[in-house]
């Protein structure tokens, strides 16, 4: 089995929170394949950076070290980078006709979707992505 983590499953390695335990057992397994997009890079830094500077929950050094936590696990954890394709943006469009989603999370399901296995799970904390995910015949796990 092979996993495709979205952003808001993976952010909470970095910042402990109701899932957490779960989301690290998955990454630390090292026997099953890991997916995340690139814009999974994006948003990650964007939701850490957040932390700090908007909603004052951590400290700048404590960005910095989730943030250097996060480069060191795209390696260690060997976590496959997929880029996003044309045909990922054809099938994120595809997704939205079919029901309002948010653009990124349409982007996170169309890669996913997209990805050439039969044997792979959607991991996400957002319930109704999950669902989304589910219907489009996935294999989903909600955080």
């Amino acid at each position: 089995m092979s996993f495709f983590i979205d952003t808001s499953a993976l952010f909470k390695r970095y910042q402990p929170e109701k899932g957490t335990a779960a989301v690290t057992r998955i990454l630390e397994d090292h026997s099953q394949p890991l997916y995340i997009s690139a814009i999974t890079i994006v948003e990650m830094i964007s939701n850490l950076k957040r932390l700090f500077e908007v909603d004052k929950i951590t400290t700048g050094i404590q960005f910095q070290q989730q943030r250097d936590f996060f480069y060191k696990d795209i390696v260690a954890l060997d976590m496959t980078i997929l880029d996003i394709t044309s045909e990922d943006v054809i099938k994120a469009e595809d997704l939205i006709l079919k029901r309002y989603m948010k653009p990124v999370d349409s982007i996170q399901l169309a890669i996913a979707l997209n990805i050439k296995s039969d044997d792979i799970t959607f991991i996400s904390a957002d319930q109704r992505l999950c669902k989304i995910a589910a219907q489009e015949g996935m294999k989903t796990l909600t955080l």
